[in-house]
């Protein structure tokens, strides 16, 4: 069966009203289809359910020395085993077990999100929040609901999302947080995806004034954030190439901003300043997918030779 249909079954599944008792059968189904997972994917899950970590990390994001192993993102462990999750998912809905339901839901869900599938498996997660208010929901899953109503165009119900995260310090229902750093980074996150509500708005300054502070946040945490680190000076580089000169000095000459601690000598000139931001954005993307890369360097590429023809 294709990824959309078993997605639909545990729609489906979610949608049928919880009954008082459950089955043997279905509670055997279901740990079958738990003890079947390999041992990292089973190892994950449990750590996704500890809520151990409120973005599910790639293996190199925080790591100074990579080794080959490291080099693999987390979507072709996801993307090998994705009919075994989603069967995971849709028995452990049936076993009202909901802890598991949830957290099979956080580790799909940046590779559904990419395979334009997020509506349903929000809808999913919506479901059994109602259901069991109780069991914590990500932080990641929240601030995905944000980024597909910014890229519906339904900005207002994003920032409100946003702006809830941030003026709450991070804060989400049951959500736990091991350490305060966690909460930095939920914060620069919701910073990051706000000012990419500004920046669809047209209101350049002001989004890259956002984005910025997102890379202080990423910046500060006891092991800098690479992912989050090169989302942002992507998003940077074509801010820069979107705003004009005089948002340009507004930006560089504001006393909270220090361009050269980032981008060096290149602070004179906004395209210049554009193109070292995309540069850096490829060194600490450099493992992410070909997709997001390819996406980051054209675009502010063509911005850049656009913006290059007015001078000559």
């Amino acid at each position: 069966m294709e990824v959309g249909e078993l997605l639909e079954g545990c729609l489906r599944a979610a949608e049928v009203p919880q009954s008082t008792q459950v089955s043997e059968l279905v509670r055997l189904q279901y740990c079958c289809c738990r003890e079947s997972l390999c041992a990292e994917l089973a190892s994950l899950l449990q750590e996704a359910m500890e809520m151990k970590w409120p973005f599910v990390p790639e293996k190199w994001q925080y790591k100074q020395s990579i080794s080959p192993t490291d080099k693999t993102n987390l979507s072709d462990l996801i993307s090998k085993h994705i009919h075994q999750l989603l069967d995971l998912l849709k028995t452990s809905i049936m076993a009202q077990e909901a802890q598991t339901s949830l957290a099979v839901v956080f580790l799909m869900d940046r590779f559904l999100y990419w395979t334009d599938e997020s509506s349903r498996l929000l809808k999913i997660t919506k479901l059994l929040h109602k259901q069991h208010p109780d069991t914590p929901i990500a932080p990641q899953l929240v601030i995905r609901q944000a980024r597909v109503f910014l890229n519906a165009g339904k900005l207002q119900k994003a920032e409100s999302i946003l702006s809830n995260l941030i003026y709450k310090n991070g804060t989400t229902g049951c959500w736990v947080y091991r350490c305060d750093s966690d909460k930095v980074l939920v914060q620069a996150v919701s910073v990051q995806v706000r000012g990419m509500v500004l920046q669809k708005l047209g209101l350049w300054l002001q989004a890259a004034e956002l984005i910025w502070a997102s890379l202080v946040g990423f910046y500060s945490l006891p092991q800098p954030d690479k992912k989050g680190i090169g989302t942002s000076l992507g998003l940077l580089a074509n801010i820069l190439v979107s705003m004009n000169d005089e948002d340009f000095h507004a930006f560089r000459t504001n006393p909270d901003i220090d361009i050269p601690s980032l981008l060096g000598n290149a602070r004179s000139h906004r395209l210049l300043s554009a193109a070292q931001a995309a540069k850096m954005s490829v060194v600490y993307s450099q493992y992410t997918s070909l997709y997001v890369l390819t996406n980051v360097v054209c675009n502010t590429l063509s911005g850049i030779t656009h913006g290059a023809s007015k001078y000559h």
